[in-house]
């Protein structure tokens, strides 16, 4: 099953979001920081949800969610937990490249459908990035061929 990341910095909260995903099936890791949530979510590929803390110490939710999207170039689908909800934030949030927000306090039934819907999202985009890969190796391969065809006329 894959993996959610939770980064908060508040360790009881961190363990609701936890037990919660946890009853669902999927294996979670903590982390206390964006930078040690950033380090977490670079080393471990498996890693399809990350559900973090828009206000953590140190570095910000949404400056999180623009070096894991631009730097590490992750599949993970960034989920924005928030006790100060506002259309502004979620509009904020969603340019930023966060897959949608959730309101603190945690309606459970609501966490549950968007860990899935995220994990689903995730393994589309996982896909597509494959299938983009494949394509541009196929590219590569038949530019080559024409390359090394050139050079065998070049040298005649």
């Amino acid at each position: 099953m894959a993996k959610v990341l939770i980064v908060d910095d508040e360790k009881d909260v961190a363990d609701v979001l936890a037990e919660i995903c946890q009853l669902e099936g999927y294996e979670t890791d903590w982390a206390p920081t964006g930078e040690v949530g950033l380090r977490k979510l670079q080393l471990d590929k498996d890693i399809a949800v990350v559900l973090l803390d828009k206000n953590l110490p140190g570095m910000s939710g949404l400056d999180f969610v623009k070096r894991a999207k631009n730097d590490l170039k992750s599949y993970a689908q960034i989920v924005l937990v928030t006790g100060y909800p506002s259309l502004e934030a979620f509009k904020e949030a969603i340019k930023s490249g966060a897959y949608t927000c959730l309101k603190k306090p945690f309606d459970m039934n609501e966490v549950i459908r968007v860990v899935k819907d995220a994990h689903k999202h995730y393994e589309r985009a996982k896909q597509l990035g494959q299938l983009v890969v494949r394509d541009e190796n196929k590219a590569l391969q038949e530019s080559l061929g024409r390359l090394r065809k050139t050079l065998e006329i070049l040298k005649k």
